[in-house]
């Protein structure tokens, strides 16, 4: 399998805009949207994609979607990192074409490393090797 997206992120991003009649927000994406980034509503988290809020967005991976209730069709799922501001974040979409609608499964805080901090790792690990 080859580490491209599966989906063209500019479709997914102005399919956004047409709101929740192209893409819908999984419970525990909603979840973590108005905790991480104060999005209380799928429409909120529709918007903020659509206007510009996925920063610098790197794709990770695609895989497949595990929890796909329709085991006949595979699905792909493509993952995200983005910057909002100072929150690193993290999405994870799928495009159902039985549908043709979006699905958000995770949007969230990232748990891996901020890579704008990664400048300051070389000269921290020298401090802390000095033991300053």
């Amino acid at each position: 399998m080859s580490n491209e997206p599966e989906y063209e992120l500019d479709d997914f991003v102005n399919d956004c805009a047409m709101g929740t009649s192209k893409v819908s927000v999984s419970h525990g994406a909603m979840s973590t949207a108005r905790t991480d980034f104060n999005l209380g509503t799928q429409v909120n988290v529709l918007e903020f994609i659509a206007n510009g809020g996925l920063e610098k967005p790197v794709f990770i991976n695609k895989r497949v979607w595990d929890n796909n209730p329709d085991r006949n069709i595979v699905i792909m799922v493509d993952a995200y990192a983005f910057f909002s501001g100072l929150i690193y974040g993290y999405i994870a979409f799928v495009y159902v074409a039985k549908t043709e609608r979006w699905l958000i499964k995770s949007f969230k805080k990232h748990q891996g490393p901020d890579s704008r901090n990664l400048a300051f790792l070389g000269p921290l690990k020298k401090l802390l090797d000095k033991g300053v």
